[in-house]
């Protein structure tokens, strides 16, 4: 089995009969594995559609700013995904994107919702 992830070919070799030393882990080939880089969007993906149905469920508005900002960021990331999955600025950039999701949540259950807002008038 790891013959097939080790294998010299179309798919490449990331790495995985390295020896470690005393310096640490290879950041640089953790960056650049297309298997890591697909796994975290693949991961963060129905993490974001799930939280986004939600706070349609309960009629939250979400933040105009952040969720521009976030589904730009996240539509950079499927299109680097696709033209080079070894891309090391695609694991930084899923993070980054993680963080206006997270920053644009904690927007929204701060503020009222538009619903709220007509009713109390």
């Amino acid at each position: 089995m790891f013959y097939v992830f080790s294998a010299e070919g179309e798919t490449g070799s990331y790495g995985i009969n390295k020896t470690i030393d005393f310096k640490g882990i290879d950041i640089i080939g953790i960056l650049g594995n297309p298997i890591y880089n697909f796994s975290i969007f693949i991961l963060t993906y129905p993490i974001y559609f799930l939280i986004y149905f939600i706070i349609f469920l309960i009629r939250r508005v979400t933040d105009f700013r952040y969720s521009i900002i976030h589904f730009i960021m996240f539509m950079l990331n499927i299109i680097l995904l696709c033209i080079n999955a070894e891309n090391r600025f695609l694991i930084p950039l899923s993070g980054t994107c993680f963080i206006f999701f997270i920053l644009n949540i904690f927007k929204t259950t701060k503020n009222i919702s538009l619903i709220n807002k007509i009713d109390n008038k």
